[in-house]
């Protein structure tokens, strides 16, 4: 089989979010960059539920076409109750991955950058200063080689770039779920096309949560994650991330005729502590592959495309001084993230693996009479805790202190 040998400046492994965003920053300033997706289409591997704020829209200027629905309203539905924040506006958005993803390699592709579809990362080696990448195509098994001066591990919880197949890895948590796109009755849509909808509790989920979010028209997903985690009242339980998916489709959407668009899944590998390998022997990572995920809510899209932003940022400066400063890198990203991070695994372990259905019932009702959507948005996605510690303490300071130590309240 012909074997291809060209060089780089940056090989990205990985179109998703992260490497996409990675490959059009360094595209944009000029840099000889080549994306690697093994997914002949972006159709293909689709797993995100993608529910998000409006400000990555602005942040990383992404265009209405990557947008499959906006919402206001946040809903959580617990065993028993379901508790409603109503927004008189749109609050976020629920991308479409896979719009997004063709987006970013098409920005990349414009910039001047390659994007090379349908090729799996086989081995890395270094050959005079630069690493040498073996590829090989998903379809026809061809062989390819590429050069570069820096490789970026953009693969997702593997971590296949940065760490080889018998190499040791830090300890991680793992998650996975299982998400189907579905197109429903008009009736069942309107219910639910501008609501972000989590369940919370043993009924509807596992060790995590589950959750209906809209698309375009008729379009909804309906997908359950769960943390891998020894858990109260579940241990003993048989349920899945499949079985639970298919329960909500079937009990509480009620949905008897309905089209299967997509089933999806994907795995979660967080590192606790954020002890995660951003750079060794060439190999800068982003993403997933440095835990670039929201803990407590599996969100990972909008840092997933900070972090290839300011890893971009660290591989120009290396091309052009050849200054290696990735524990620079590293050290930003911890500052920005550290502190939010750990508070949200601490959470998620209770919330997920300590809490009963009468206690996640009693903190969403608290939740749910004491802070605003604006609160809960900010709590939920940006890490903001200010306003809701502050209003917990005006509201009881005894209930406050329960409502952090004291398993009953």
């Amino acid at each position: 089989m012909p074997i291809f040998v060209e060089e780089y400046d940056v090989i990205v492994i990985g179109g998703g979010p992260a490497g996409g965003q990675t490959a059009r920053e360094l595209s944009k300033k000029g840099i000889k960059v080549l994306l690697v997706e093994k997914y002949a289409s972006f159709k293909l591997n689709n797993f995100s539920s993608a529910g998000m704020t409006l400000a990555p829209l602005e942040e990383f200027k992404l265009p209405e076409s990557v947008v499959g629905a906006y919402w206001k309203d946040l809903v959580i539905q617990c065993t028993k109750d379901i508790h409603i924040w109503e927004g008189e506006v749109k609050k976020g958005v629920v991308l479409n991955f896979q719009k997004l993803r063709e987006f970013l390699a098409e920005e990349t592709q414009k910039n001047g950058g390659t994007v090379l579809m349908g090729y799996k990362y086989l081995s890395k080696k270094s050959i005079d200063n630069l690493v040498e990448i073996t590829l090989q195509n998903s379809s026809t098994k061809e062989i390819r080689k590429v050069k570069s001066k820096i490789v970026v591990d953009a693969t997702g919880p593997l971590r296949k770039v940065m760490f080889d197949a018998n190499e040791q890895q830090p300890e991680m948590i793992l998650g996975s779920g299982t998400e189907y796109e579905i197109e429903v009755s008009q009736e069942i849509y309107d219910k639910y096309k501008d609501k972000l909808l989590f369940f919370l509790g043993h009924k509807w989920a596992i060790k995590g949560y589950s959750w209906i979010f809209p698309m375009e028209n008729r379009i909804l997903k309906v997908g359950a994650g769960k943390t891998h985690l020894k858990s109260i009242d579940q241990d003993k339980t048989d349920k899945t991330t499949r079985s639970i998916t298919e329960k909500i489709i079937a009990e509480y959407l009620q949905a008897t005729e309905y089209k299967i668009i997509d089933k999806h899944g994907g795995i979660v590998r967080y590192c606790k502590g954020l002890k995660d390998t951003f750079y060794k022997d060439k190999v800068v990572g982003v993403g997933d592959a440095i835990s670039a995920i929201n803990p407590r809510g599996g969100e990972g899209i909008r840092y997933a495309m900070q972090s290839g932003a300011l890893a971009a940022k660290y591989i120009q400066e290396y091309l052009e001084t050849g200054k290696d400063n990735f524990k620079e890198y590293r050290k930003v990203w911890l500052k920005q993230k550290s502190k939010k991070w750990k508070l949200s695994e601490y959470s998620a372990a209770r919330m997920y693996s300590k809490y009963s259905d009468v206690q996640i019932e009693n903190r969403i009702r608290f939740f749910h009479k004491n802070f605003s959507i604006d609160d809960m948005i900010d709590s939920l996605f940006n890490f903001k805790y200010n306003n809701v510690f502050l209003r917990a303490l005006q509201y009881s300071y005894v209930k406050f202190i329960y409502f952090f130590k004291n398993e009953k309240f």
